[in-house]
């Protein structure tokens, strides 16, 4: 027998022993696949009343995969700034977000994955509307374009015609109370025990979670060469907006300080729910804590406009230039300890087989380790400490699918 021969049959042999090795390990240890869990997407087939009370808690806590969204309406506490005078920090602001939760339960095991994001955004300001030195573009007053050659319409400089949607020209001079972006996603591993003697079904879990809350902390001033105190500072040959771009200008300031915290948290809770009828009565509790790495920068940006004539009031008010101008941004570091809780409650109204419409509250609370305003290097900015705490709580509506 040639060489060749015996090693084309020895190959042989080993691809059928490797096939049979695989055979027998599927027989005892099937290939996972996703859509075991019978998915035949017949979520809005009706479901009685009759049907409900035939089926045992145990039977009626679906498993395989399910999904939920919830919208939220989240007050938010407000930062703690160093020479707070005016007890900025007493009130909480209104924000809006949402909830998002993908996940599955193994049918034969009643162990299972979750994964959450949460969102909310809070935007609250203090603001003074002020007008500009040329308060109307009077181009644009009786319908004609800004600019009647090509491109129709747009403005031949930015920032001459009037506000959009308006028929005037202001500035709108703010200072921020409450802005805060707040992100929350999680995995976490989940655990269904057997039914209790009344029906309440305990889902213990354990996972991490990842924060990023970002804080913005804004402070602006518009003045007016027209402003009385401009105008007395060059009577008495001080330097001020009028000597440095001459008696027809405009200048918008802006100190700002962005904070940025990422937190890197372990977690430990449980989900608890109970059917009655078509109602489910569902409470989460988790609690975590880890570690947040906290940057922050702020900066000054300034707007300056500068108008033709000698007078704003009485002659020319035509825009000469608009000049910009950014310092540079001064970075701090810091690492902090971070702890708090998150609780919620929900009422359920079942719809189809798989569809529920539900509503409820929700409870964030970060006790400690979070950075808002930023630090103090900024004279005119009122920093905040790096170990704040941070309260959340609010109502949520949403849709449950399969759960």
């Amino acid at each position: 027998m040639s060489v060749r021969k015996l090693t084309a049959r020895i190959f042989g042999s080993l691809v059928l022993l490797c096939g049979m090795a695989s055979a027998q390990a599927q027989e005892h240890v099937p290939v996972a696949d996703p859509f075991q869990f019978d998915p035949d997407f017949r979520w809005f087939e009706p479901i009685y009343d009759m049907d409900l009370a035939d089926m045992k808690p145990k039977k009626r806590a679906n498993t395989g995969w399910f999904a939920t969204y919830d919208r939220l309406n989240l007050y938010g506490s407000r930062p703690e700034l160093e020479n707070n005078s005016q007890g900025l920090e007493s009130g909480m602001d209104s924000g809006w977000g949402h909830r998002y939760e993908i996940g599955f339960m193994m049918p034969d095991t009643d162990k299972g994955w979750l994964f959450s994001w949460v969102d909310n955004d809070i935007g609250q300001f203090f603001s003074v509307r002020k007008e500009r030195g040329n308060r109307i573009n009077e181009d644009e007053l009786d319908g004609d374009a800004t600019n009647a050659a090509p491109p129709f319409g747009f403005e031949a400089i930015p920032g001459v015609s009037n506000n959009r949607g308006f028929n005037y020209r202001f500035v709108d001079e703010k200072k921020s109370e409450n802005v805060i972006d707040f992100d929350s996603y999680e995995l976490s591993k989940t655990w269904r025990l057997e039914p209790y003697h009344y029906g309440g079904i305990l889902e213990p879990m354990v996972g991490f979670r990842w924060f990023r809350i970002e804080d913005t902390n804004v402070f602006q001033n518009f003045i007016s060469s027209n402003d009385p105190d401009q105008i007395a500072d060059a009577a008495a040959g001080r330097p001020n907006l009028i000597t440095t771009y001459g008696a027809a200008a405009e200048l918008m300031t802006t100190d700002q300080a962005f904070t940025e915290n990422e937190a890197i948290t372990g977690q430990i809770g449980f989900r608890y729910f109970k059917f009655i009828d078509r109602f489910t009565f569902a409470t989460d509790f988790k609690v975590f804590s880890g570690a947040n790495f906290q940057s922050s920068f702020n900066n000054r940006h300034t707007e300056a406009v500068v108008y033709d004539g000698t007078d704003l009031i009485t002659q020319g008010d035509e825009v000469t230039r608009i000049l910009y101008d950014e310092t540079d941004r001064v970075y701090t570091r810091n690492e902090e300890f971070f702890l708090g809780f998150d609780v919620r409650g929900e009422l359920g109204y079942q719809l189809s087989r798989a569809v529920t419409v539900r509503a409820g509250f929700q409870l964030i609370d970060v006790a400690r380790g979070l950075w808002r305003g930023g630090d103090n290097s900024n004279s005119v900015l009122r920093g905040g400490d790096n170990d704040q705490d941070f309260l959340m709580v609010g109502g949520t509506f949403g849709i449950t699918l399969n759960r």
